[in-house]
């Protein structure tokens, strides 16, 4: 084995010992050594805790490139270390390597890795430290036992040092350590910071400080932050922000970097063309704050802020998988509730490709409440414009699946401008289902005050189906409509009439603690993709409407401009049933005239 080629004969462990430290007796006693040995310990000891860089490159054997040589060293020489990379940057491959040496070097020393998730922070070992040990022998030689399981995550060193994963949660309580790490700070909330993690830091007391003539000696323990950047409204932003204050201010104990990335192109870690296709794939303030590092809360013109959305939903709803996979009893359904009503929304594209606009079906949970209906967008697809026929088959799999086709009061808000009307044709059809083995029945226009006479005489008499079920809300978008759609959506959202999924990460916690084996599945890795889809499409909605700019037309009619290279079809579907829901706050609020209730509803399309 490689392992044997850092030992001379003299060195060899005793035979049936699992030790690789405990040679022959006598051999590392420290009486025994001659003085000049001591003083040479000593100084090269002293050497690699001030270079601990060049320990890791020089010991562990492992090349750095200069930017990881310079993270090493700031966080060693910090007492709190704030670390702001992109997505491949290595970050957490460093925090293992450093974690490692600090422990090798710094006998009897506790580091604990915090996470939103347990098994997010538990990488750190079961990756990136595991690799370490397998790929460096002088790691292996160091490290006592691994352990890496859902229950425990651990590395204990032969001298007393260990690294754990602690859960951000009350069950963390009492824990100590005099390293902390804060994998994906921006994920984990400051009350839990503040009131649990943060007390855990404590000052390693080695022996020699028992000698009275080192009381004054004094080793200060180190918190470490580690994580991407996202939107300024949150909490991590305003703790980085008085961290770089202080650190503009002289205090050399707080140390920072911040890479983007272009540092993983410089290093060849991601190439070019990676990097192209990745910003192509990502919406742009996605690839801004992912790869460029660069933190996002919309620009002055912005009509919609981050702050407006409410992302509290942990329980998606989920529809069945196409294919073989999708035949069967769905267990990510969600009953209804008394009094619930279900709405399906669409934007449609008017073309095919990726570069072109996407269809996108949205789909809300209604309850009634004493401001209007509470709407709890749970789901939202995305699929590049195809013919109308399929594009209709999928409609009614979400609308049957989601709706059903026997609920009064649910509804479908159907884009009909230019290929939607199209679109009705094919919907007010009945449609085979050759997959699922089923018909669905035909659609057509619902009776509605907000419908024109001509409207719904031009519609119901393009539906040649008979007893078709009524529920069709058409939207023909103009520039009035479009200024009282924004409003509408805009107010609802400040009135936190509107609630979204939460993020990917958060979501995947969720289901983790609950068990699911959906999430962990190694076999079908599309799995975890599709049961994660609507969150991910929730953050791409609200990246889509944070990007969107104000300006006035005709004096007082909303115009929203998408960037560059933005979309803005998300936002559209999900505001075109906002719309639609708005309609129904009147209603339900004319059924319950309280005074309160009464200003609600008549500052329903109020811009403030």
């Amino acid at each position: 084995m490689a392992r044997r080629n850092f030992q001379a004969d003299e060195y060899k462990f005793r035979a049936g010992s699992g030790d690789m430290f405990e040679r022959r007796a006598g051999m590392s006693i420290s009486d025994r050594l001659d003085e000049e040995r001591k003083e040479k310990i000593k100084t090269w000891v002293t050497f690699y805790r001030r270079n601990i860089h060049r320990f890791v490159q020089h010991y562990f054997g492992i090349h750095l490139y200069p930017y990881q040589r310079l993270w090493i060293y700031l966080i060693s020489k910090s007492t709190r270390f704030l670390g702001l990379a992109s997505r491949a940057s290595a970050k957490s491959w460093l925090i293992g390597v450093y974690t490692v040496a600090r422990c090798v070097l710094y006998p009897g020393t506790t580091v604990t890795i915090n996470s939103s998730t347990k098994i997010q922070a538990g990488l750190i070992i079961s990756e990136k430290i595991k690799a370490l040990q397998s790929d460096y022998p002088n790691i292996a030689r160091e490290i006592k036992e691994l352990v890496t399981n859902m229950n425990k995550w651990e590395v204990v060193f032969h001298n007393g040092s260990s690294i754990k994963v602690i859960v951000s949660t009350d069950r963390g309580r009492g824990n100590r350590s005099n390293v902390t790490i804060l994998e994906e700070r921006r994920l984990i909330p400051s009350e839990i910071i503040d009131s649990i993690i943060r007390p855990f830091l404590v000052a390693r007391i080695a022996p020699f400080m028992s000698n009275p003539e080192y009381a004054d000696v004094i080793e200060e323990p180190q918190e470490v932050i580690i994580s991407s950047v996202h939107y300024k409204s949150g909490e991590w932003y305003e703790e980085a922000r008085k961290m770089l204050k202080i650190i503009a201010n002289g205090d050399k104990d707080v140390q920072a970097i911040f890479l983007d990335y272009l540092i993983c192109i410089q290093h060849k870690i991601k190439t070019r063309k990676q990097m192209i296709t990745e910003k192509e794939t990502l919406d742009p303030v996605a690839f801004l704050m992912e790869y460029g590092n660069i933190p996002y809360s919309g620009s002055s013109r912005s009509f919609f802020k981050i702050d407006f959305f409410d992302r509290k939903l942990k329980r998606a709803w989920i529809p069945r998988r196409l294919g073989p996979d999708g035949i069967g009893k769905n267990k990510y359904d969600i009953p209804r509730t008394v009094g619930e009503l279900r709405v399906v929304a669409v934007d449609v594209a008017s073309k095919g490709g990726s570069k072109n606009d996407n269809t996108i079906i949205s789909a809300a949970r209604l309850s009634p409440t004493n401001k209007g209906w509470q709407t709890d967008v749970v789901y939202i697809e995305a699929f590049s414009g195809t013919n109308v026929l399929s594009q209709a088959l999928r409609i009614k799999q979400i609308y049957g699946e989601f709706c059903g086709f026997n609920e009064d009061g649910d509804a479908l808000v159907l884009d009909v401008r230019n290929i939607g009307t199209f679109l009705f044709d094919a919907l007010s059809t009945m449609t085979r289902d050759d997959e699922r083995g089923v018909d669905y029945p035909a659609m057509t226009v619902m009776v509605h005050d907000a419908i024109s006479e001509r409207e719904y005489d031009e519609l119901s008499g393009r539906c040649l189906t008979k007893e078709a079920l009524k529920c069709i809300f058409p939207i023909s978008a103009s520039a009035q409509l479009n200024s009282v759609i924004a409003s509408a959506f805009r107010s609802r959202l400040k009135s936190k009439l509107l609630r979204f999924l939460v993020d990917e990460s958060e979501q995947e916690e969720f289901y983790i603690r609950g068990k699911n084996k959906d999430i962990t599945n190694q076999d079908d890795p599309a799995l975890r993709a599709h049961i994660l889809s609507a969150n991910a499409n929730t953050t791409a909605l609200i990246n889509e409407c944070i990007s969107l700019e104000m300006r006035l037309t005709d004096g007082d009619k909303i115009k929203l401009e998408e960037p560059h290279g933005m979309r803005k079809d998300r936002y559209s579907s999900v505001s075109y049933m906002n719309y639609f829901v708005s309609l129904m706050d009147g209603d339900l609020l004319r059924e319950n005239p309280d005074e309160d209730d009464l200003d609600v509803w008549m500052g329903a399309f109020g811009v403030v």
